[in-house]
């Protein structure tokens, strides 16, 4: 009778030996000075495949646009017309235009 606590308290104290010696994987992260490090690092990443499954979504979805239901409504114009405004102010502006994973924010002029 007291053989079966004896047996499941050695089995215990191996386990947790051997999970205590097992080695640790250090992950070692990379130190960025600054916001405008980590933005350049994240420049032209490659694309996940979930953001290629949306991509490939929404061109499937602008193929197939319905003239009965109303998706968006042009508020300042065709497209066409608004890119010929846009000016890119700084170097690091030009990169980031250049970036398919950057969003464009614009706030109150």
């Amino acid at each position: 009778m007291k053989t079966l606590p004896l047996l499941l308290t050695l089995i215990l104290m191996t386990v947790l030996c051997a999970c205590s010696t097992s080695p640790q994987g250090m992950v070692k992260k990379k130190a960025l000075i600054s916001d405008h490090h980590l933005m350049l690092s994240l420049l032209n990443r490659p694309i996940s495949q979930d953001q290629q499954m949306m991509l490939a979504f929404a061109r499937q979805r602008a193929q197939l646009q319905s003239p009965y239901f109303v998706h968006a409504i042009s508020i300042k114009g065709p497209k066409q017309q608004a890119t010929a405004t846009k000016s890119v102010a700084h170097h690091y502006s030009a990169l980031i235009a250049q970036d398919f994973n950057s969003v464009q924010i614009s706030g109150p002029k």
